[in-house]
């Protein structure tokens, strides 16, 4: 990939597709494979990782898997510890284990929102809702667009 595709592709005036990429594996494109595994939104990383699964013995393929594990998407994650998993080596499968232990970390720690009826007390007066703040100002801008009658 010359330097002219890859900055139409980071500015994204060029899209990347999954029949790009079904071209490109066909053309063993390896390295535009890992640009748009680098670079595309979390369908087109996930379809990279699923095409570069039976040439994980390269090592550039293996450093690209290895810093996918670490991604934000947790699927994108988890497909690339899956392609991984076949041969790791062991500090591969330590990351993959810590990985793992911090999405179980994460997924504890989530709290779910509290509606806003459910932080209503019985005689809370402090904030007013959101509803009425926003007929408040409603209120006040028609009163400055329109003064009353009789003037």
């Amino acid at each position: 990939m010359n330097s002219i595709e890859r900055f139409l592709y980071n500015h994204r005036i060029l899209k990347l597709t999954e029949n790009k990429l079904e071209r490109w594996n066909r053309t063993d494109a390896i390295d535009k494979l890992i640009f748009a595994a680098e670079n595309g939104m979390y369908n087109i990383r996930l379809k990279c990782i699923e095409q570069l699964t039976n040439r994980t013995r390269e090592l550039e393929i293996d450093k690209l898997l290895v810093t996918l594990i670490s991604d934000d998407v947790e699927v994108v994650s988890e497909a690339a510890i899956e392609a991984l998993e076949q041969t790791a080596s062991p500090e591969q499968r330590e990351l993959i284990e810590q990985t793992r232990k911090n999405w179980k970390l994460k997924n504890r720690k989530k709290k779910r929102p509290n509606s806003y009826i459910a932080n209503i007390q019985l005689g809370d007066t402090g904030k007013p809702r959101p509803s009425d703040r926003l007929m408040e100002t409603l209120r006040s801008q028609q009163q400055t667009n329109h003064p009353p009658f009789g003037f």
